[in-house]
């Protein structure tokens, strides 16, 4: 998949997640293979008044193209944000119009865009105008099911300067719940001729597929579906045109916790990492027998040693599928 003129191996990305798609768990996604992932959401604001964000920002360790995302509602600032991404390396700059959280969307930001979307389109154009990196657009179906903007969004974003739009098949009021809804991706992708990227409810191999025969997009973003299984873009990179590495049959549960502990250890002070490191246990655990009994134990633990002594305990030699 091509946007503007950055060249993707295959069309599987990421998601942005917040408290998830930090660099350790980049790294980890990466080490089997994916077109290209994205960061965090980042604050315009926060970002054009410190000149940080965090350590999301952080490459080392990644081998494909990072997109950063950025939120905000005013076009001047997100320009000024987009502007500094690309000096730190951005392979491209995604506009968040799609987060539902109240924090955002009561700043006028993420998915509030998408009933303001002549706002919506000016930032856009302000932000195609301060760079010269991709600049792609994440949305959802509209605001509320009663009102699906995706594809009219998708056309003003497009008109603007857009390289490629992601859809997020549910409505702002849906959140995460529900079934993704096909023929919003599919009428997006009628709507425009860049290329599109579908999302929503892709929890394995069989749920991508059927999104892209269902839809024709260009692409497909797996978001949650990744929490606990970092390997499935991999797995999903076979539906499409290139390929990303081999997953890896031989690769153990243990394997990939070890690798992703690293990863945080080195990234943060060893107490912050055990705490940051309990979700994702408690998503790789999901399905096994005895993770009720796994996780209330690993929640009591502070020495990383102790916890992965649990771990190698807990899951044994089973590989990965």
């Amino acid at each position: 998949m091509k946007i503007r003129n950055l060249e993707l191996a295959g069309n599987v990305v990421l998601a942005p997640m917040a408290g998830v798609t930090n660099p350790p768990f980049r790294r980890v996604v990466q080490r089997f293979g994916v077109s290209a992932v994205w960061t965090e959401m980042i604050s315009a604001r926060g970002l054009v008044a410190t000149g940080r964000a965090g350590r999301t920002m952080d490459l080392r360790g990644h081998s494909v193209p990072t997109v950063f995302q950025i939120y905000g509602h005013e076009p001047a600032v997100m320009a000024d944000a987009a502007r500094v991404l690309e000096q730190r390396g951005a392979a491209a700059v995604d506009l968040n119009m799609g987060c539902p959280a109240r924090r955002i969307v009561g700043q006028g930001a993420g998915a509030a865009l998408m009933k303001d979307v002549p706002r919506a389109g000016r930032i856009v154009a302000s932000v195609r105008r301060a760079v010269q990196i991709p600049v792609t657009v994440k949305i959802r179906s509209g605001w509320d099911d009663g009102a699906p903007t995706a594809p009219g969004l998708a056309r003003v974003a497009e008109q603007e300067g857009a390289d490629a739009v992601v859809v997020h098949a549910r409505s702002r009021s849906k959140i995460h719940s529900g079934p993704a809804s096909m023929s919003i991706i599919a009428a997006v992708r009628d709507s425009v001729g860049i290329p599109v990227i579908g999302n929503g409810g892709v929890a394995g191999v069989r749920d991508a597929n059927a999104m892209q025969e269902a839809t024709g997009c260009d692409g497909v973003m797996v978001g949650r579906g990744a929490l606990g299984r970092p390997w499935l873009p991999a797995k999903i990179l076979g539906l499409f045109p290139g390929t990303g590495k081999a997953s890896g049959k031989d690769i153990t549960f243990f394997d990939v916790i070890r690798e992703h502990y690293m990863h945080h250890m080195q990234w943060e002070e060893p107490s912050k990492a055990v705490r940051q490191m309990r979700k994702h246990l408690i998503w790789y655990s999901k399905g096994f027998t005895g993770s009720v009994g796994f996780r209330c134990r690993i929640v009591r633990l502070e020495d990383p040693a102790e916890v992965m002594e649990a771990v190698k305990e807990f899951f044994g030699e089973v590989t990965v599928s």
